[in-house]
């Protein structure tokens, strides 16, 4: 959209190194965002977590996260549901945030090769929006669990 800008900072630090390698130990990122809220669905959006990286010997390529984020919904987004409320049903929910939780571990199977199991809770999907094919307009979507898996290959 024309004359749309947007913010974001990110803030990295390694906690603690294993050794002298510099990939190797734990760290914590940050993260926040800032969009105006007359033309954007997500006003603010912040995250943050923790990432374990080669803490075995063993195993000095894994890595381990955790992290959880939040979106909110901007003004004018929630002025649309009420909108929806007044001439639908007095029963439709107005969005307002989503959160989200997140663990990954990414496994190196061999040298290129990793595999990422992944879960995922995320709490009011899309603000607490309704499901767009949902037999029952108006309601919330429910709370959802999300497990992936990924795979990459480097050659």
């Amino acid at each position: 959209m024309r004359g749309d800008v947007g913010v974001y900072s990110v803030f990295e630090q390694k906690l603690y190194r294993v050794g002298a390698d510099d990939d190797r130990g734990i760290g914590v990122f940050a993260r926040a965002s800032y969009s105006p809220p007359d033309r954007n669905i997500i006003d603010y959006c912040a995250d943050t977590g923790l990432e374990f990286v080669g803490l075995s010997d063993g195993r000095p390529k894994d890595k381990f996260g955790l992290a959880m984020a939040y979106a909110h919904v901007s003004p004018r987004a929630r002025a649309l549901d009420f909108d929806f409320r007044r001439l639908l049903t007095p029963d439709w929910p107005p969005r307002s945030f989503e959160g989200l939780v997140t663990a990954v571990y990414q496994y190196e199977l061999r040298a290129g090769w990793t595999l990422q199991p992944n879960f995922r809770f995320i709490v009011r999907p899309g603000g607490g929006a309704t499901g767009p094919l949902s037999a029952f307009p108006g309601k919330a979507l429910k709370n959802a669990e999300v497990f992936g898996l990924r795979t990459v290959l480097k050659f």
